[in-house]
């Protein structure tokens, strides 16, 4: 019998601690959030007595050792300000650790050589993006023997959009916003530069409805623009995919200042721009009821046997009716159910602060794409 944790018990948290319950009859999971509300709402949409709710403030160092106390897997769907102090006790307490944000590689390499004497695994960025993503480039360059370009397209997006913005969260919403304000670092010659958020729009195509998308710069590589920095020797970039006009949508909001956070007068208050627009997307851009899908492509190209050779991997994923799953939640959470489950087994064996493709590049593929396919997320493969 395993026991997984897993922190958070908003949108994500409750689809993956549904899919561990789900997987495997034998499987415990106790979800951890400080609202009751959410852990109540959690309770009753997985409705299984092998689910634990724990209400427990994360930002409290006691809250989170005490929690980690006999679990087998800790599994985080927190904020991305949350991340790294639950990888860092789960390394204090010896616990294995998988994280569906990868934000700061750098700073979770640091634990490395601590991991690796506790004999534990911490794999960081498995979601979608970072996530699926990965697994995808560290396939093709394993298969290539040069590679020269790895081009990362996606994003989830409403099947029926509508204003503002044509777009609806399926995340956090400070999140979404944090990620059209971070500066982007893409690999451009070989060499890590800097672009803006949201700069180089271009059309992107796929089957109707998403046959007339636009997509532009954001910061999605994390653990990629480090592991392959030396393994390609030209252009590494991700652009995320929205609907045509999203991107000067958001860059109008941003030229009126609404993405500041500095505090200004309104007839005598104290008001943050920022908080301000978070509740209002929030309020309008909520999903809702409504059906959302999510859109990848991935093109790598170099040469195999001295001859040029490109690898794409595409997929669409839709909302699951039947489950009541959103697409960016079912995308998201089963790489990261998915490789918990398998570091369990003993079919992950490395240990120490890993990403994706280190782990699922070679015999280990077939094995996650199966298990993907299994709970109706699909990923198709050509090469030419």
């Amino acid at each position: 019998m395993s026991h997984f944790l897993v922190l958070g018990a908003g949108k994500m948290g409750i689809v993956l601690a549904k899919d561990l319950i789900e997987s495997d009859s034998k499987n415990r999971v106790t979800l951890v959030d400080i609202s009751l509300k959410h852990l109540k709402q959690a309770a009753d949409f997985i409705k299984s007595r092998r689910l634990i709710s724990l209400q427990r403030d994360i930002e409290e160092k006691k809250h989170r050792y005490e929690i980690l106390e006999g679990k087998d897997v800790v599994l985080s769907a927190l904020l991305h300000k949350h991340s790294l102090m639950a990888l860092e006790a789960s390394v204090d307490t010896g616990v294995h650790f998988v994280d569906l944000v990868g934000e700061g590689p750098l700073g979770r390499l640091k634990y490395d050589e601590q991991a690796k004497k506790k004999e534990i695994t911490l794999i960081s960025g498995l979601g979608v993006s970072p996530g699926i993503t990965n697994v995808c480039v560290g396939r093709a360059v394993h298969l290539l023997d040069e590679t020269e370009k790895a081009l990362i397209y996606v994003g989830g997006n409403p099947v029926f959009p509508k204003p503002p913005l044509n777009y609806r969260v399926v995340y956090a919403v400070d999140s979404l916003l944090d990620f059209y304000e971070r500066k982007v670092s893409i690999l451009k010659k070989g060499k890590i530069k800097e672009v803006p958020p949201l700069s180089g729009v271009e059309p992107i195509s796929f089957d109707l409805p998403f046959s007339d998308m636009e997509c532009f710069y954001t910061d999605g590589l994390n653990s990629l623009l480090y592991t392959m920095e030396k393994r390609i020797k030209g252009e590494l970039w991700e652009k995320t995919i929205r609907q045509k006009g999203h991107a000067e949508g958001v860059n109008t909001l941003k030229a009126c200042g609404l993405f500041s956070r500095q505090p200004i007068s309104v007839r005598n208050m104290e008001v943050v721009p920022r908080e301000v627009l978070e509740m209002l997307l929030e309020s309008r851009l909520k999903l809702g009821k409504e059906k959302d899908a999510t859109l990848l492509r991935i093109v790598v190209s170099g040469k195999k046997s001295g001859k040029p050779e490109t690898h794409v991997f595409e997929m669409i994923d839709h909302y699951d009716e039947e489950k009541a799953y959103t697409s960016m939640a079912k995308t998201t959470c089963f790489p990261a159910s998915i490789a918990a489950q398998m570091i369990v087994s003993g079919m992950i064996p490395q240990k120490g602060s890993l990403f994706p493709e280190d782990i699922f590049f070679a015999e280990l593929y077939r094995p996650f794409m199966d298990a993907l396919k299994a709970r109706g997320v699909v990923v198709s493969h050509r090469a030419f």
